[in-house]
């Protein structure tokens, strides 16, 4: 008989780990959690030096819980894994860019990736789309100044490429933005009634991410699960249904001009009703006149994948009164009724990881798929070598469980430290230090939160033993995270 796992959702977490967990145990009363998905802005912020590269206004900075979870002075009490937003510490993401353990029983899916847990196949792909970064290469490097904090959580088209080569069915999917028209298979009417501002996009069909809808189009997963717009939203897209209208012309057009690579603040639009305020991007116009060199055709179906409908969920940020984690029942498949309920290496996965690794792109210069088609696919024979590859050497003992090797490799604050603390980076004092509010006046609070701690600036990145033990088990070279500064 098939098992069903209990899988709690929670949309954005921005650094509210300790209210997530102490909402999920009141909950787990009633239903078994067996595993938590946070869909991006987890803000995985060990330090200062994490908190200079996260990617958000200054004044909006702050420590935050993770911190506790990270140096193991809290352990959190459900197995949890999540993908990055567009508010991340991007030098901290970069150092486990392949995946990795961020505390004990919290796993980051990577810049894109795929696991198995008790049977269930988890994929996700981090960040949001922006057309002006799409088609770059890696080419930020430390210490993440300017544009380059924001750009290192714009999705790339190598990662769409990788995540196009999956043929196995997904149960599940994790993507921060929404995929591009995925309003129009839910109630859009009611959608528009709590985020009004939301009219313009839904009706130019730009709301959303065109590379997460092509992803979909073609995995087809049983569920999708997003975040990023607060709010909740559902959707089901039929297994004969193409998300895609007529004519659709493509992701976004390639484009050589490095003129695009600092374009003024086209990563915010503020939202008026939102009491944390950070900004929600706004993809603008992304889909691309037809244009035969340019545009991408609609993607044909994975030929294994389910051809059952898709179920979307988005939730909304961890707030009172909002709708921001939600338990879902996910049947795993029949043969996995007593899989150990743990994090897997997924063959597939690391399959494609071998295959793709060495066109890894990194500069600003467009990256070329070297792979041929209106989708862009290796062929079976090419995904089936590097399959017998991983099965022999990695796989040749069974399930290869991810293993529980967390070392922290970062320093945190003193104990006690609150979360509102900014270091003296979110003073908001005009002129005045740390210690004064934004009128002026002194604060007492601010002096507190304020102080100064002393940490690394981020000119580089830190070695982490897990990146090194995974590209040692997969055969292959880190070419990104310790590279030449």
């Amino acid at each position: 008989m098939a098992r069903k796992l209990n899988i709690a959702v929670q949309g954005c977490c921005h650094g509210m780990l300790d209210n997530i967990y102490n909402h999920l145990l009141a909950q787990q009363k009633q239903k078994k959690v067996d595993l938590l998905i946070i869909c991006g802005d987890f803000q995985a912020i060990r330090n200062v030096t994490d908190l200079k590269c996260m990617s958000c206004p200054d004044k909006y900075k702050q420590i935050g819980g993770f911190y506790r979870y990270y140096s193991g002075e809290k352990t959190a009490p459900v197995p949890t894994i999540f993908i990055g937003g567009n508010h991340e510490a991007g030098n901290h993401s970069r150092e486990i860019y392949y995946g990795g353990w961020v505390a004990k029983n919290i796993y980051f899916l990577g810049n894109s990736g795929v696991v198995k847990f008790g049977g269930l196949r988890i994929g996700g792909i981090s960040g949001i789309f922006k057309d002006f970064d799409y088609h770059k290469g890696y080419y930020e490097l430390p210490p993440f100044r300017g544009h380059s904090r924001s750009s290192m959580h714009h999705v790339r088209s190598y990662e769409a490429f990788k995540m196009l080569q999956i043929r196995w069915p997904l149960d599940i999917m994790i993507s921060h933005d929404w995929p591009q028209y995925i309003e129009r298979y839910g109630d859009t009417e009611g959608l528009l009634k709590k985020k009004p501002f939301f009219k313009k996009e839904v009706d130019c069909g730009d709301l959303g991410s065109p590379v997460n809808a092509m992803l979909l189009e073609r995995l087809r997963p049983a569920w999708w699960l997003s975040a990023h717009l607060h709010v909740r939203f559902t959707a089901k897209v039929d297994a004969n249904e193409s998300i895609f209208p007529e004519g659709w012309a493509g992701v976004a057009p390639r484009s050589t001009d490095t003129a695009e690579a600092n374009p003024a603040n086209t990563d915010e639009i503020a939202i008026s009703d939102d009491e944390f305020a950070f900004s929600e991007p706004s993809n603008g116009t992304q889909v691309a006149a037809p244009d035969a060199k340019n545009s991408t055709a609609i993607p044909t179906k994975a030929d294994n994948v389910c051809r059952g409908p898709t179920q979307f969920l988005a939730l909304d940020k961890c707030l009172p009164r909002r709708q921001f984690l939600e338990i879902i029942e996910v049947e795993a498949p029949d043969n996995a009724a007593d899989k150990e309920l743990k994090l897997e290496y997924d063959p597939e996965w690391l399959a494609i990881l071998r295959l793709c690794h060495p066109y890894m792109p990194l500069d600003e210069a467009p990256f070329d798929p070297p792979a041929s088609g209106a989708t862009p696919l290796f062929s079976d024979e090419l995904v089936n070598k590097e399959m017998d590859w991983v099965m022999k050497n990695i796989f040749a003992d069974g399930p290869k469980y991810i293993p529980e090797n967390f070392v922290p490799v970062a320093p945190v604050p003193p104990p006690g430290t609150p979360d509102t603390a900014n270091f003296g980076i979110a003073r908001n004092d005009r002129g005045r230090g740390p210690g004064y509010d934004r009128h002026g006046q002194r604060n007492v609070r601010n002096v507190r939160n304020g102080s100064e701690w002393p940490g690394p600036l981020p000119y580089f990145i830190n070695a982490n033993p897990q990146t090194e033990d995974f590209c040692k088990m997969l055969g292959i070279q880190d070419q990104l995270t310790q590279r030449l500064h």
